[in-house]
C-alpha cells in the first residue's frame, strides 16, 4: 500500500484507530513520513504523535477532496477522473491540470519535456516553414545592419522558397488542378 501522506512510497507502518462509535480509521505511512512526524521505534514517541497524526490525515483528506472537485470549465473533466484514468478531456485540461499531470507523469517514471513527433509526410512542411522564418529574420537583421548584399541574398532565397511546394503530398507536388 502507498503512504497516505506522500502517496509516493510504500507504507511501512500500518495503524488502525477504533472510534467510540465502532468505526475504524486506518493509516498507512512510510518511514520517511513517519520520521518527519516524530514517529520512531520508541513506544512513548508513538503514543504522543498518533493523535496529531490522525488529525493531520483528516485535514489532508479534506484538502484532497477539495482538490478533486476541480473541474475543467471547457469539457467538464474532473481532476479526480484524470487521476483515475490518466486521460484528459480536451486541450484546455493540460493548462488547468498542469501540476497534476506533471505529478502523474513523475509517478509513471516519465520525465523531461515532450517534444512531440511529426508524421513523415509533414516533415517537409515543418522544415520549409522554419527555413522561411529563419531567412526572414536574417533578412531583417541584414537590413538593420545595412548589409544589403546579404539582404539581397536572403531575399533571393526567400523567393526561391516561395516557389517550392510546402508539402510533398501527391496533390500539392504534382501541381494538377482538378
Amino acid at each position: 500500500m502507498l503512504c497516505d501522506f506522500c502517496h509516493e512510497r510504500e507504507a511501512a507502518i500500518y495503524m488502525e484507530k477504533v472510534c467510540g462509535d465502532g468505526t475504524a480509521k486506518k493509516i498507512n505511512i512510510c518511514m520517511e513520513c513517519a520520521l518527519k512526524r516524530g514517529i520512531s521505534s520508541d513506544p512513548k514517541s508513538i503514543e504522543a504523535s498518533i493523535g496529531s497524526l490522525f488529525k493531520e490525515l483528516a485535514m489532508a483528506t479534506k484538502r484532497l477532496q477539495a482538490d478533486n472537485s476541480r473541474v475543467c470549465p471547457v469539457c467538464g473533466t474532473a481532476v479526480a477522473e484524470f487521476r483515475r484514468t490518466g486521460k484528459v478531456g480536451c486541450p484546455e485540461c493540460y493548462a488547468i491540470f498542469k501540476a497534476d499531470i506533471r505529478k502523474y507523469l513523475e509517478r509513471k517514471g516519465i520525465s523531461g519535456t515532450y517534444t512531440g513527433s511529426l508524421p513523415e509526410r509533414l516533415s517537409t512542411v515543418h522544415s520549409v516553414l522554419n527555413d522561411r522564418m529563419i531567412l526572414q529574420t536574417k533578412l531583417e537583421q541584414a537590413i538593420a545592419a545595412e548589409d544589403y548584399e546579404k539582404a539581397a541574398m536572403y531575399r533571393d532565397y526567400l523567393k526561391s522558397l516561395e516557389n517550392t511546394a510546402v508539402s510533398s503530398g501527391d496533390d500539392a507536388a504534382s501541381g494538377d488542378e482538378s
